[in-house]
């Protein structure tokens, strides 16, 4: 029982492990947004994507590298390499143009993939009051409940 015991902590660490975040941000047009990913930990290798595995940002051995960056983010797309260090590597993309919405991916190899789903706000009646400046996104983390169901079941047919 014992054994068991260790394997489900095991497979809990390894979900959380490969576990994805979500988050959704809105932009106006022309305007500037930040596009979050947060790790909470050192990290030499990161790498921005946008939905069509555009090279929108990438930091090499702790380096920001623009070597592969496709040409629609030249000169619109930065980060906070002071907060590398703890784990922070959002970048801000300004002038956000109509062809900016979509899916992005942060993903950092053999650890974590963040999804940013980056939408345009829509426009507000004049009658509505402004809401103050912002991201309005919330982050997600994806619940993993099927996978843990899935490993609950495996394991009590092998206590049986």
């Amino acid at each position: 029982m014992e054994i068991r015991s260790y394997l489900l902590f095991a497979l809990l660490l390894v979900i959380d492990k490969v576990s994805m975040q979500s988050v959704t941000v809105e932009a106006d047009i022309g305007g500037s947004v930040i596009l979050p990913c947060s790790v909470g930990r050192y990290e030499k290798d990161v790498f921005w994507r946008n939905e069509n595995s555009k090279s929108v940002y990438d930091i090499i051995t702790g380096e920001v590298d623009f070597h592969d960056q496709d040409a629609v983010y030249r000169d619109r797309v930065d980060s906070f390499p002071s907060e590398f260090a703890k784990g922070n590597y959002s970048i801000r993309l300004r002038n956000v143009k109509p062809t900016d919405p979509g899916p992005y991916s942060c993903h950092i190899p053999n650890s974590i993939t963040v999804y940013v789903q980056l939408k345009i706000k829509a426009e507000r009646r004049v009658l509505e009051p402004t809401p103050k400046p912002g991201n309005s996104g919330t982050m997600k983390r994806a619940s993993g409940t099927s996978l843990f169901l899935l490993i609950c079941v495996l394991l009590r047919s092998l206590a049986d």
